[in-house]
């Protein structure tokens, strides 16, 4: 599998990165609204933004599952990659800084790219986007990813639904199973079958459990009733 990694000429981690000598294959638009159709697979590293500031680096898949869209399309998402996120973010928990690590549900665009794309972000404010120390070691850590990618052990991914944006319990099954999209408490309410059916097929690989936490009973028997009629299981939280 050939796997792309850019970053943009916008976004001040992929100054950072080009600064640091990088060679990474550099585009000229947004990072959550730009066209890519070379190799198999797609990370994106940039920046990462959050009105509390919290000094984070986080892993997310990408898709709009509500009428809002951040980039992309409303109501769609982009191809997830649950081998390569994962991986990814084994590699980020092995890095000797104090910054939170954590999966980030599934949010902004691009979400129509014929591959997948995988975010990897650092923030949330300049005083990190500009650490070329934290930004260089991150960047190894991806390349560390994509070099263990085959060696990632799929066969149990999971699917999360509910729960808050930045998912602690998908982070925490990531260290022994693969992440597939996850679709947080703040878009339970306007979720239909359409995204349910997308979250499912709209993977590399499969996913055959799902997380449901706290959803409501009229949402819990939609999606239940989705996952049990594509052969996938589910645990209650």
């Amino acid at each position: 599998m050939k796997v792309s990694v850019i970053i943009s000429s916008q976004d001040p981690v992929g100054k950072t990165l080009k600064r640091l000598g990088y060679q990474f294959e550099e585009i000229t638009e947004d990072v959550v609204d730009f066209s890519y159709n070379k190799g198999d697979a797609v990370i994106m590293i940039c920046r990462h933004e959050s009105s509390s500031r919290t000094p984070t680096i986080t892993v997310h898949h990408p898709g709009n599952p509500g009428g809002k869209p951040l980039g992309g399309k409303p109501w769609e998402l982009g191809i997830a990659n649950p081998r390569l996120l994962t991986s990814i973010f084994r590699e980020i928990l092995k890095m000797d800084t104090d910054l939170d690590k954590v999966i980030e549900a599934t949010h902004h665009g691009p979400t129509n790219l014929p591959v997948s794309v995988t975010f990897v972000e650092i923030g949330s404010d300049e005083r990190f986007w500009t650490n070329q120390g934290l930004v260089d070691s991150l960047a190894r850590a991806v390349l560390r990813g994509i070099e263990n990618f085959e060696n990632t052990d799929c066969s149990s991914t999971y699917l999360v639904f509910g729960g808050p944006h930045y998912s602690r319990t998908a982070s925490s099954l990531a260290k022994m199973n693969c992440i597939s999209h996850i679709i947080s408490k703040h878009f339970i309410s306007e979720l239909n079958s359409n995204l349910i059916f997308q979250a499912i097929e709209r993977n590399v690989t499969k996913p055959n459990t799902a997380i449901l936490d706290s959803i409501q009973r009229e949402k819990r028997e939609m999606i239940t009733n989705i996952l049990s009629s594509n052969n996938i299981s589910f645990q209650f939280r």
